[in-house]
């Protein structure tokens, strides 16, 4: 019975210690990752307007999204939901927004969060709301034409 106990523990020990081993093994052999690739997967992206980049986190809402183009204007309502920090997105759209030129106008943070931008002929107003279950994240952006549909261009 003495040599049944010890037999039993040499092998399992010996299942341990393989397994251990198997699961430490240098990947040096392995292909390397196409850097490109994972790239390409990690990247943020711009939706309706070339200047306003959403978080690659946040997925777009078309049935709570509206966008009106005209000769004078062009205005956008956008929804995004996703489960993010809400600090991390605040810093985020205040980092990116700088960096596409916009002027922070003001910033009230709370349980809803708002930022206001400006630009020459731009208006922008992010606000992000913290919930349970989900982040939502409305952006509205107005954007003025160049005169194009001013009356002058229209009595013509």
């Amino acid at each position: 019975m003495r040599f049944f106990f010890h037999f039993g523990a040499v092998v399992c020990l010996c299942f341990v210690l393989g397994a251990c081993t198997a699961s430490t093994t240098s990947t040096s052999t392995d292909q390397p990752v196409d850097s490109s690739a994972q790239n390409y997967e990690d990247l943020n992206y711009y939706y309706e307007f070339d200047d306003i980049l959403i978080p690659k986190e946040l997925d777009f809402q078309s049935d709570d999204s509206y966008t009106l183009d005209n000769r004078k204007f062009r205005v956008g309502i956008m929804k995004f939901t996703g489960r993010v920090e809400i600090p991390d997105l605040l810093q985020f759209f205040l980092n990116n927004m700088a960096k596409d030129n916009w002027e922070k106008i003001a910033a009230v943070k709370g349980k809803t969060s708002i930022l206001s931008f400006e630009k020459f002929n731009k208006s922008c107003v992010i606000q992000v709301e913290d919930t349970f279950a989900r982040d939502t994240v409305t952006i509205i952006a107005v954007e003025t034409k160049d005169g194009s549909g001013s009356e002058t261009d229209l009595a013509k």
